[in-house]
């Protein structure tokens, strides 16, 4: 199998990955992000036109945070936790056994 060149994932499968990570189990979740904004004069080099004002933007990290109410970018995180199966009882319980005393003196 060749080695991949990029991996990607949709914004609901950053949630999953999280939820599953910090094993949370409830609750709307969504991807929250911060970004760092700066402001500087920059020069369009690619087109040789004048310095001008403009907005540079960093990703400065990523999480996740509870959503308020459903919608197109949240995640149930009860939804994402395979079902644990309940085991079918048998029909008659096995007795526990318990340990006798050996050369027991009785009263």
């Amino acid at each position: 199998m060749s080695e991949a060149d990029r991996i990607a994932y949709s914004l609901k499968e950053v949630v999953t990955l999280m939820l599953r990570d910090q094993g949370i189990r409830s609750g709307l979740w969504m991807i929250a992000a911060k970004f760092n904004v700066s402001v500087a004069n920059i020069a369009a080099s690619e087109t040789g036109g004048p310095t001008g004002p403009a907005v540079v933007s960093v990703l400065g990290e990523v999480g996740i945070q509870r959503a308020p109410e459903p919608g197109p970018l949240t995640v149930d995180a009860s939804e994402i936790w395979p079902e644990q199966k309940a085991k079918p009882k048998s029909a008659a319980a096995p007795k526990k056994r318990t340990r006798r005393a050996v050369n027991a003196t009785k009263p």
